[in-house]
């Protein structure tokens, strides 16, 4: 389980730097890849105390593999909408975009730091020997330099906008599939003498939640512009 985790991180860190593309400034791009590599440095103390194995002991625990499949599911349908937004306002006409979007753009996800950390261990136990301080340095520089490269390389490949949301949407799709595979791996269902209690309680306010929030999707979409009309007519007058 632990190299689907390993890809995880890896999906999470191509979407960092695709983040970093979309700002489309060497400068912007730097300070990305500063912050990574700063979180690394800062972690290196707590790092270089986490056990080799501690890694497969953590993934052991059930409870705990299923928040972290739960926060990652989170993060990659959070990140699919929000690129499929994005998409919708950038083909919109020039004069009908949003500028105040644009922090969806480049806001992060969480995943990448949890990733930084776990490949400082990874890397810790690769120069066994060495001092701890300049292990971190060389880390941090590395670091600095994957995110920064990477990031300028895909803002040359990848020079339209909607091109790079499309390749986040991607990634997050991927994300989502590692994730809900990790989940299912660990479930008891996947257990033939395993018993699944079903709470109708909570389902039934879950289905209720989601036709409340469909309903009035709805009555949004189909308003909203009526109402928008209705005030631009007034203006005029």
């Amino acid at each position: 389980m632990e190299q689907f985790l390993q890809f995880i991180f890896i999906l999470a860190l191509a979407k960092y730097c695709i983040n970093a593309a979309l700002t489309r400034r060497i400068f912007v791009e730097a300070i990305y890849a500063a912050v990574l590599a700063v979180v690394g440095f800062a972690v290196w103390p707590l790092v270089v105390y986490w056990r080799g194995d501690m890694i497969a002991d953590l993934l052991s625990n059930s409870p705990l593999v299923a928040d972290s499949a739960l926060l990652i599911t989170l993060e990659a349908v959070a990140g699919i909408f929000i690129s499929v937004f994005l998409l919708d306002n950038y083909f919109m006409p020039k004069e009908k975009r949003r500028k105040s979007i644009f922090v969806l753009k480049v806001l992060p996800g969480v995943i990448c730091f949890f990733a930084v950390a776990y490949f400082e261990l990874l890397f810790f136990r690769s120069c066994v020997g060495m001092d701890f301080d300049k292990v971190a340095l060389l880390y941090t520089a590395i670091v600095f330099a994957v995110v920064f490269g990477l990031s300028f390389l895909l803002g040359w490949l990848m020079p339209g906008e909607s091109t790079k949301l499309e390749a986040k949407i991607v990634l997050d799709m991927a994300i989502l599939f590692m994730g809900l595979f990790v989940n299912a791996s660990i479930a008891s269902y996947n257990i033939s003498s395993s018993h699944t209690e079903v709470l109708w309680t909570p389902m039934l306010a879950l289905i209720a939640m989601m036709a409340v929030l469909a309903v009035l999707g709805f009555i949004v979409y189909n308003v909203s512009p009526k109402i928008k009309n209705k005030l631009c007519k007034e203006n005029k007058k």
